[in-house]
């Protein structure tokens, strides 16, 4: 499973509901809160689930933009753990990263660095892409049917792999 940026930063700035179960805070957006809810599940379920997380290179270089310095710390903190060191399959995902940049089958996606993310997730062989941005790839994955990968939000991924969270209980 690749983590876009978006749901890491969601993980890092709500890491105490994910992590540790608290109660949501009062107020918040419903999706939002969805989100983080279904991320607690699938976190709480993949301590003892085999699959594995991962963000690339360009996720790191996302985060390094963060404004505020306390939150970009946590993000790198948690984000260089999911990064592999640099080696032959790294390299391969951020070069399929670069071309999938002007790629006609990734063009439904208005953002050139959602393209170059998808694209080092195909390449370090993922099966899925998790995102929380509805509005630029959840609502365009219709015409990314091409793709060898899924996009799916938090919400979709626990809704996905409930029936058999008991496996992992």
């Amino acid at each position: 499973m690749f983590l876009d940026t978006n749901v890491l930063n969601l993980m890092v700035k709500y890491s105490e509901h994910v992590f540790e179960q608290a109660w949501l805070p009062e107020g918040l957006d419903q999706t939002r809160a969805h989100d983080i809810e279904a991320l607690m599940h699938v976190f709480h379920i993949g301590g003892r689930a085999p699959w594995k997380i991962v963000a690339s290179r360009k996720t790191v270089d996302e985060i390094g933009k963060t404004p505020d310095a306390n939150v970009r710390e946590l993000l790198l903190d948690y984000a260089s753990g999911l990064v592999s060191l640099p080696d032959e399959n790294s390299a391969y995902a951020a070069t399929l990263g670069r071309r999938l940049l002007d790629a006609p089958f990734t063009a439904a996606l208005p953002d050139p660095s959602d393209r170059e993310l998808i694209g080092n997730a195909i390449g370090l062989g993922c099966d899925a892409f998790c995102t929380c941005d509805r509005r630029t790839i959840v609502r365009k994955r219709e015409y990314l049917h091409q793709l060898p990968i899924r996009v799916i939000t938090p919400a979709e991924w626990w809704a996905h792999i409930k029936p058999w969270a008991g496996l992992w209980g």
